[in-house]
């Protein structure tokens, strides 16, 4: 099972393919997301704090109704457990790695 599933309601020109999934040693999952320009993942949620390392391109993320983050390569970012959440890649596209790791004591 990926650790994503799209909506119903996203049409396939605007999803992003997420591939290289694999276990983490610590139990959870890390995975590459692929965005062309434009494409995002709508507002979701997971269970895992989630670390996001940006390789290449921009765009952005919004966490919990903030104000938009920009994110450009060489970023890194944190997600909260549970926080919700939603990415938009930029008009160069947007290449991030998804690392799902276990919330061990929630003191980072």
């Amino acid at each position: 099972m990926l650790p994503y599933s799209e909506p119903p309601s996203t049409p396939p020109d605007r999803r992003p393919v997420v591939s290289d999934v694999g276990p983490n040693a610590d139990g959870g999952k890390s995975f590459t997301v692929t965005f062309k320009a434009g494409q995002e993942l709508p507002t979701h949620r997971n269970a895992s704090r989630i670390l996001i390392q940006v390789h290449s391109g921009a765009g952005t993320v919004v966490v919990d109704d903030q104000p938009p983050v920009e994110l450009n390569a060489g970023d890194l970012l944190q997600i909260a457990p549970n926080a919700p959440h939603s990415v938009q890649a930029g008009e160069a596209g947007l290449e991030i790695e998804v690392h799902l790791v276990s919330d061990c004591c929630s003191s980072c």
